[in-house]
């Protein structure tokens, strides 16, 4: 991101308190889960050990008051590991909007990449915000295209003429929208839907299941046998080597 193209001042490195700063996820996270819990311990060991994690960036909003847009996995493996040291940071001041286009700038950029679904929504909060971002910000800020970036504007408007509250997540919108101008589902709202069930899915049951599989990958396959017929059984092995096949990977399988 380019600092005069987004209107924020040069950035100053520096070292704060972990108490001084404050994290606003409903803003600035723009990923399904606030955080990963296997990445959070990674960084807490890493810290453990000794080693320096990146800067965090931040926004400073005001005289002392400090949002992290970037590093929330940072943040919660530094509370985590009850660290009592100044951490490094990044602080850039500058309005509201610039600061959620420079969160979703580094989250183009890290190594956990955003879903197809997290951008979506991403593009959806832009598209409801109060900040008069234009369609090509948007579809710059979060990689969705163009046409479904003009298809959210147009379901903002048309809720909005219902008097209708805005959804927080696109799949929600569509949902709405749908009953307010029905058509055709496409790729992308059957996608959203995919996501919206698998995300209710992992809610319930991921966590276990990733534990038990990190242990004992044999008990997940038993579950998965007596759980799932044949036939869905051969769905999921399919679309597990397909997208092995597109990461040019080996399946075991």
């Amino acid at each position: 991101m380019n600092d005069e193209t987004q209107g924020v001042t040069r950035p100053k490195r520096m070292r704060m308190a972990l108490n001084k700063l404050k994290t606003e996820p409903e803003t600035f996270q723009f990923r399904e889960f606030e955080t990963t819990e296997d990445h959070v311990r990674g960084l807490a060991d890493a810290i453990a050990a000794g080693q320096t994690l990146d800067a965090m960036t931040v926004w400073k909003r005001g005289e002392g008051d400090f949002v992290v847009v970037d590093g929330h996995h940072r943040h919660a493996a530094y509370a985590a590991s009850r660290h009592t040291k100044a951490v490094p940071v990044i602080v850039h001041e500058c309005c509201e909007a610039d600061a959620m286009l420079l969160a979703l700038n580094e989250n183009t950029k890290t190594k956990l990449p955003m879903t197809k679904t997290e951008r979506d929504n991403a593009a959806w909060r832009l598209v409801c915000s109060d900040h008069g971002l234009s369609k090509a910000q948007t579809v710059k800020a979060t990689g969705v295209s163009d046409g479904t970036v003009a298809k959210m504007r147009r379901a903002r408007k048309a809720l909005e003429q219902e008097d209708a509250v805005l959804p927080d997540t696109w799949w929600s919108a569509m949902r709405e929208w749908n009953g307010i101008e029905p058509e055709e589902w496409d790729e992308d709202m059957q996608e959203q839907v995919i996501e919206a069930r698998a995300k209710a899915l992992d809610d319930e049951i991921g966590a276990s299941l990733g534990s038990m599989g990190s242990r004992q990958w044999e008990a997940v396959a038993r579950v998965l046998e007596r759980r799932l017929s044949k036939l869905t059984l051969a769905y999921v092995l399919d679309e597990l080597r397909q997208g092995c096949e597109e990461e040019e990977d080996d399946f075991p399988f």
